[in-house]
């Protein structure tokens, strides 16, 4: 008998664009019920919801996150000053050097997801500055990310018990990877409560190879991991998952190329300017498309996962319903009509 998750979610980014796709709530929550979800991962961009997102929406919530936050953490001020513009500008980005900065934004959304009665949160294990980005060097390995993690994480958890599970996601870039399991294992059980669980990101698995043509290529790669996780007595922890295909390889493949022939000049390019283009670089490595294939289907149903959230980039509402759709039909959510 087909285990259908729990929690079937749409991503949904709070802000204006998004917003004004939807008249009102039940124009929402008919869009994503139709097509065989209960609710949205939301993550919000610091505006108001227009009152179109009620609490009872809501499955999930992906904390706010930096992707390159450790030199400020750890007080490397020096190397700060190097990838900005200026120290002024980098004092503006952070909040200042305070840590709370960072930990209050996170408090904020961590509030919010109590407020509304999520099931569970989000936070990103990764750390990858803007040049390293197209470089792939790192400076931090995945142990030192997993472990500055742990700091804000558990500084956080320590403070009061929360009513939703904790779930850590992976990326491609230092920090969790999901490649070696027993840094995996370091965080799981380094995590102050027992609410825990990783959020499998199937995409930003994808990314760790450029070797992926298909997705049944990508079928095997993840049950591959999956099998490792499994041995470890550690597949229980999977308890999320954002389900998404990814087959960047053959861009990263020409980008590296590329790139030792004709090298980057960083420091000629405006902090801002490269934030712009390492957003739309990264938009294509991580491709974020419906995961349509053989064996999709009895992959996510191998990995049992509690919160499932169909995550895409998408144009138009339009398209996005079509992917949802498309996705649901595959995972027998819903019939075909």
């Amino acid at each position: 008998m087909q285990k259908i998750p729990e929690c079937r979610s749409m991503n949904f980014s709070i802000y204006e664009g998004m917003l004004n796709r939807y008249k009102d709530s039940e124009d929402i929550r008919k869009s994503y019920e139709s097509r065989g979800l209960n609710g949205l991962e939301v993550i919000r961009a610091g505006e108001p919801d227009e009152g179109k997102i009620l609490p009872d929406m809501v499955n999930g919530v992906h904390l706010y996150f930096h992707i390159f936050w450790m030199d400020w953490w750890k007080g490397n001020y020096e190397r700060l000053d190097q990838e900005f513009d200026s120290r002024e500008q980098w004092l503006e980005y952070f909040g200042g050097m305070s840590r709370e900065s960072y930990l209050n934004s996170l408090r904020d959304d961590l509030a919010y997801a109590e407020q509304v009665g999520a099931k569970y949160v989000v936070f990103h294990v990764s750390e990858v500055t803007l040049r390293e980005s197209y470089i792939y060097k790192y400076r931090y390995t995945d142990k030192e990310v997993i472990d500055a993690s742990l700091e804000v994480i558990n500084t956080l958890l320590d403070e009061k018990e929360y009513p939703f599970d904790f779930l850590v996601e992976n990326l491609w870039w230092s920090g969790l990877t999901l490649k070696n399991v027993r840094l995996t294992r370091r965080l799981i059980e380094g995590m102050h409560t027992q609410r825990k669980g990783i959020m499998l990101d199937t995409g930003h698995y994808m990314n760790t190879t450029t070797q992926l043509k298909t997705p049944e290529d990508a079928v095997a790669y993840l049950n591959k991991m999956i099998d490792k996780y499994e041995k470890a007595q550690m597949l229980h922890w999977f308890k999320g998952m954002h389900l998404q295909l990814s087959l960047g390889g053959d861009y990263v493949r020409k980008q590296r190329k590329e790139w030792r022939e004709h090298p980057i000049d960083f420091d000629k390019i405006p902090f801002y300017e490269l934030f712009r283009l390492a957003y739309d670089h990264a938009c294509h490595i991580d491709l974020h498309q419906p995961f349509i294939g053989e064996g999709v289907r009895e992959f996510v149903e191998r990995v049992a996962p509690k919160y499932i959230t169909l995550e895409y980039q998408q144009n138009s509402r339009e398209e996005y319903e079509q992917f949802v759709e498309t996705q649901s039909k595959i995972l027998k959510w819903i019939t075909i009509r």
